[in-house]
This record gives C-alpha cells, sequence and structure tokens, in this order.
C-alpha cells in the first residue's frame, strides 16, 4: 500500500499549530506513527499485519487530527464521524461496522468503559473495541466518508488509497500548496473537503493551524492574523455568512488562496469574492466534485472567476467527463445538458451499508455517474444545471426545481428551496416579505406551474451537516 505521506523528509517543519499553544512538526508526526505502531501491539491482540477499520469520532483538535494522520499513514482504514453525533447513533454503527480501534475525544472515554486504552494522544483518546469477530477490510479501502445527504445514515463511500493519493495530489496540484504555506481548520473532519484539505497539505509539507473555533468567531480570525495564515477553504454556507457580516471588506495581508467546493454558489457571491481576489492580489478557486469522486471532479482557474459566472472550470488532470442523455447515449453540443459521467483514478470502489461491505471489491471501475446535470460551454467549461431526480412535469413540460431556485436567487437575490410532483410545485421560502415576492415573480414568469403553484414560508430550511437542504424533508412538509 505505500504510505499516503512523507512525514520525514520536512523533518522540523510545522504540521499542526494549535490554538492551545501546541506545535507538533512533521518529524513529530512521524514518531506518533511509529508509537501508535508498537501501542498497538503491545495492547491489542490483531494479527500480525492486521489492520481493522478504526471509528474516529472527530473534531478540530491537535489529538484528533494528529492521531487521525498517524494511524492512516500506518495503513488503518478510518471511519470519521462527527462528534456531535448523539452516542447512541455512534454505537449503532459500531454495531453495524464492528471496528477494531476507537479514537475519540478524551472525555468521552466514559461512555466506552469495557474497552481497553491503547493510546493517549494529546486530548484524545485509542481505544480497542471488543468485538469477537470483525469483519474483514479490502485491502485497498482507506476510508469511509458519509454521503452528503446522510448524517448518523450507515451508508458510506467508499475510498480507497489509490483514491485518496490522487485527490491529495490533485488538491496540492490545483490550490498551489506550498510548504511555507498555512492552513487553517475552516470546516469540520467529516466533511470529504475538509479531509481532502488535510490531505493535500500534508503530502506538501504545509502546516495546518487548529482551533475549534467557528469562522463566526472573533477568536478564528484573531488566530487566522497572528499566524498569517495563507490559505482559506470554505463551502458555501462558510461564504455567504461571512459576506453578511461583511468580514471580507478588509484585506488580509497574508492570505493568499481561498477555495471554495461542497456545492454550487451563487452568482453574487461568485462576483463578490472574484473581485475581492482581484483586487487584493489573491487566488479564489472554486471547485466541484462529490464524495463518490474522493471530492474532486472540476476547478475553475482563478482568472476566470469573474469571466465564468456559474461555471465549475474544466475536468481535474487525468480525469474525464461526458454527458449523457436518459438513455445513456452521448449528449453533445454547446449548452446541451445531460447526465455528467466522470472518469478518473479517484472514483471510489462504491458504496458501504453494512458490515459485509468492507470487503468488496471495487464496483465502479473508476466510472462514476455523478447524477448531475451539466452543460459545456463554446471553451469546454462546464456548468451544473441541477440534479437527475429534481424534475418534475408541469402542464407537460419537464421543469427542473433547481433551475427554479436559481431563477429566484439570480433575479430576486432570494434564497428559496422548491419541490414537487407532477403539477404540483411547492416553493419554500422564510419571511413572509420573500414569499409574497416569490410567489409573484413565478406566476408572471412560469406559466406552466400557475395551476399547481404553492409559495410556503417556513422559519428555516432543514439541513444535514454539510449544511446542504434536506428536499426529502421538505417534500414531505408539503405533503401535509
Amino acid at each position: 500500500m505505500g504510505k499516503l505521506w512523507d512525514f520525514e523528509s520536512f523533518a522540523d517543519s510545522p504540521a499542526l499549530i494549535a490554538d492551545t499553544g501546541v506545535t507538533l512538526s512533521y518529524q513529530d508526526l512521524a514518531r506518533l506513527s511509529t508509537a501508535l505502531e508498537d501501542s498497538i501491539g503491545k495492547n491489542a491482540d490483531f494479527a500480525a499485519e492486521e489492520r481493522p477499520l478504526t471509528m474516529f469520532v472527530c473534531r478540530n483538535s491537535i489529538g484528533a487530527l494528529s492521531g487521525y494522520a498517524a494511524l492512516m499513514n500506518s495503513g488503518y482504514p478510518m471511519l470519521p464521524l462527527s462528534a456531535d453525533l448523539p452516542a447512541e447513533a455512534r454505537k449503532e454503527l459500531m454495531k453495524i461496522y464492528r471496528p477494531g480501534l476507537l479514537l475519540l475525544p478524551e472525555e468521552l472515554r466514559g461512555e466506552y468503559p469495557a474497552m481497553r486504552e491503547v493510546a493517549v494522544i494529546q486530548d484524545y483518546i485509542l481505544l480497542k473495541t471488543n468485538y469477537m469477530e470483525r469483519y474483514p477490510v479490502h485491502p485497498a479501502l482507506g476510508l469511509l466518508i458519509t454521503t452528503s445527504g446522510s448524517t448518523g445514515s450507515a451508508k458510506f463511500v467508499r475510498q480507497s488509497w489509490e483514491n485518496l493519493r490522487f485527490n491529495a495530489e490533485t488538491l496540492a496540484e490545483i490550490l498551489q500548496i506550498r510548504s511555507s504555506d498555512k492552513t487553517i481548520t475552516a470546516l469540520p473532519l467529516q466533511y470529504t473537503y475538509g479531509l481532502s484539505v488535510l490531505h493535500a497539505n500534508l503530502l506538501r509539507g504545509a502546516a495546518l493551524v487548529v482551533t475549534g473555533s467557528s469562522v463566526m468567531d472573533p477568536e478564528f480570525w484573531d488566530l487566522f492574523e497572528a499566524e498569517d495564515v495563507t490559505c482559506f477553504h470554505g463551502v458555501p454556507n462558510t461564504y455567504d455568512m461571512l459576506c453578511r457580516i461583511a468580514l471580507f471588506e478588509d484585506d488580509f495581508p497574508s492570505l493568499r488562496t481561498m477555495s471554495q467546493a461542497g456545492g454550487k454558489l451563487s452568482l453574487e457571491l461568485q462576483a463578490y469574492y472574484a473581485r475581492y481576489a482581484q483586487e487584493n492580489g489573491k487566488r479564489f478557486v472554486i471547485m466541484y466534485g462529490q464524495s463518490e469522486a474522493t471530492a474532486a471532479i472540476s476547478s475553475l482557474p482563478p482568472e476566470d472567476a469573474l469571466r465564468k459566472p456559474g461555471s465549475v472550470g474544466r475536468v481535474v488532470p487525468r480525469g474525464s467527463v461526458r454527458l449523457i442523455d436518459e438513455e445513456g447515449a452521448p449528449v453533445e453540443g454547446i449548452h446541451v445538458r445531460g447526465e455528467l459521467v466522470y472518469q478518473g483514478p479517484n472514483v471510489a470502489m462504491g458504496y458501504a451499508q453494512r458490515g459485509e461491505d468492507l470487503a468488496r471489491e471495487d464496483e465502479w471501475n473508476g466510472v462514476l455517474r455523478t447524477g448531475d446535470i451539466a452543460e459545456f460551454d463554446e471553451d469546454g467549461y462546464l456548468s451544473i444545471t441541477g440534479r437527475l431526480k429534481r424534475f418534475i412535469k408541469l402542464a407537460g413540460h419537464r421543469t427542473s426545481l433547481d433551475e427554479i431556485d436559481t431563477l429566484v436567487m439570480d433575479e430576486l437575490n432570494i434564497l428559496s428551496a422548491s419541490v414537487g410532483t407532477d403539477d404540483h410545485l411547492t416553493v419554500f421560502v422564510t419571511s413572509e416579505s420573500d414569499n409574497a415576492l416569490v410567489r409573484d415573480y413565478l406566476f408572471k414568469n412560469l406559466s406552466a406551474a400557475r395551476a399547481g403553484l404553492r409559495v410556503l414560508t417556513i422559519p428555516a430550511f432543514p439541513k444535514n451537516e454539510g449544511e446542504k437542504i434536506l428536499y426529502a424533508e421538505l417534500q414531505k412538509l408539503a405533503e401535509k
């Protein structure tokens, strides 16, 4: 399998800089990896060369990141879960997958009194579970990551060591990560993109500034400036919140690169941050991907961020994309839409929904039907226009629910969430004033929807941990 990262080559360079004042070098990570191997050998009765699944209850702390990095580099496949997940949900997932090791915050030790202590890693502890029989793990399996729509669900994407290595190399190249860079933990580790950023930085010998503070906390930005952070990475919700408080009205002199992944950024926000980057000599990189493709499928070069509104750019190096229609036939032409099919070394092995799936072979063989509807422009740049399953018929016309929400945002600057069945369209908003505006606009401009149109006001959109709207929950609400 080989190691994901060469810690020794970066020697005494800082790898993790915590807001607690603790700093670990790359040499420290190398020593920790060796020490954990020894501790596991002494305190666990695994068969020689066995690398059992490790459940990782994660938060942004130095013990979490160093323990994860050291175990991964020793070949232990990981299953990351949010520390905010209820204890019962964690235990249910443990029953399903029977991990051999459990890496969690030390204050949660009391939840597992019968488990043997293997090692203490800063504020984290490594325990050996008590399962007499564990599920065999395929040697290629490196990571089980939650899909964007599941929180506490038993469904995970099976990412291989090859997937992880390719994705780290790709991100490091696209983001132009240098060993002198410093990135700050603005995303949770259970996010595909959060882990991808960590992997790419460790590959290039860059430093990660570790804090449990949120991007909405003043302490986060005090640390950002004190440590001269050069790279910032977020999802659409991150950039939306920061725009609302006008954080980027001022320049951050040390900041060199900003990136966005994890969903579509509104045209207004894309223009806002692209202009900020252009006026202040920074790079703003927009990325598109899926957990099923180990995060990266395409990226929009910084120089095109203003020129190509709504675009997600070109496919990553060594990857390829094509569009197909509902029958699977090729779709060709400028601005002709079809389902996006991606092919590349970062396409995952398939899904896992039970412990027996850990031993399954690669089922996707490098080809992923994304379920996203896309089109190419005249320069070969991609735009994502909707989801395959988010279509209904209105007065006999096939209509994209995502396009309706995009139209409302572009024309009215109002965030909406549309659901429906054939000839029944429900558009949710979060204020009564928005309700009247959206209803009047759609009634005038979407004639096919008039007969079955409702606009409903709710306090907030239901979302998952990745801040993506849970349309299935909205559909249930609409049906009531």
